[in-house]
């Protein structure tokens, strides 16, 4: 299939702080196997060489285009590459890390054959370029929306990133500015939630660098913003009557709130009102309709034994992952 055949496929990546990576993230961009590719770089106010780095790769290949802006953080980056966008499909990409070579071709061909507007994958975590996979190593299942949303943290749909979306369903979209964590989760939920397909390609071809400087290398009280996030997925699944999402997301809802009050007694790091926070939380949880028995009982028994029930609900999660082919 010649190029000009091909849907163009516009990559968005923020770029902040990352010259140490930069080089290795673009590369295996630029070296995608699908040719047809719309590269927008958005230096986010980089203070480091990052920008200048942008500049030299738009130089070497034509499909890049840079924006440089002031620093306003990685969703008004994000947007302001969505306000740039031409292709007929859209991938997210962070600027620490790396693409399998063939991840946007795999994801586009399963697109295709499916007729499915969104196609993902899972993600493989590492810590140097020397351990991420070579090869392909799984199938292509269907799933409806809706079932991606009842698994919606274990298939790893939270992060816009491992995934193509038909630009139909992004466009006009908008990533939230100023919360810190849980903002791509925000973003992913109402689309999935409506498609009646979503093709899953059961490879991690989207390789995630864990690092001190990445938003999940460190505990800080700001990811409790996540909680404000969670409570708006479960209005939304409750006004439209998927219960069971909702009760799927209630559980998920009471394991991240203990979660948080772990971490920052752990790392001492919470304040008189995040604890305050954490209790009110807890109460509106209580508080709320449409809860099942069992969930009901679940919550009860984890007031008892919080410790018990975070690592039995974390360490169930990730297995599951692993049916999903995270690693």
């Amino acid at each position: 299939m010649r190029m000009s055949q091909e849907p163009l496929v516009s990559v968005v990546v923020p770029v902040y702080k990352v010259e140490e990576y930069l080089d290795q993230c673009v590369e295996s961009v630029v070296n995608q196997t699908y040719r047809n590719l719309e590269i927008i770089l958005v230096d986010d106010g980089s203070p480091d060489k990052s920008p200048e780095m942008c500049d030299a790769w738009a130089k070497k290949d034509s499909r890049i285009k840079v924006v440089h802006k002031e620093n306003g953080g990685v969703s008004q980056a994000r947007n302001e590459g969505l306000s740039l966008v031409l292709g007929e499909y859209v991938t997210f990409v962070d600027s620490d890390d790396i693409l399998y070579a063939g991840m946007i071709a795999t994801l586009m061909q399963a697109c295709q054959k499916y007729g499915a507007q969104v196609a993902m994958c899972p993600v493989f975590h590492f810590s140097s370029a020397n351990n991420v996979p070579s090869q392909l190593s799984g199938l292509t299942k269907i799933f409806d929306g809706k079932h991606i949303c009842r698994h919606f943290f274990e298939c790893n749909a939270a992060m816009p990133s491992a995934k193509l979306f038909h630009a139909s369903l992004v466009r006009g979209r908008r990533f939230m500015v100023g919360r810190k964590v849980g903002e791509d989760a925000a973003f992913n939920y109402p689309i999935f939630f409506d498609q009646e397909k979503v093709a899953f390609v059961r490879s991690p071809m989207y390789f995630y660098r864990e690092h001190s400087g990445s938003v999940m290398g460190s505990y800080k009280s700001a990811q409790l913003d996540e909680l404000d996030t969670l409570r708006e997925m479960l209005d939304f699944y409750k006004e439209r009557k998927a219960f069971a999402i909702y009760n799927s997301m209630v559980l998920e809802y009471y394991a991240r709130i203990l979660a948080h009050e772990h971490k920052m007694k752990k790392y001492n790091v919470g304040e008189d009102g995040d604890y305050a926070k954490l209790r009110e939380e807890k109460k509106k949880l209580m508080a709320l309709e449409h809860v099942s028995v069992k969930n009901k009982l679940v919550v009860c028994l984890g007031d008892l034994f919080p410790s018990l029930f975070r690592k039995m609900f974390f360490g169930r999660q990730n297995s599951r992952k692993k049916k999903y082919g995270g690693r």
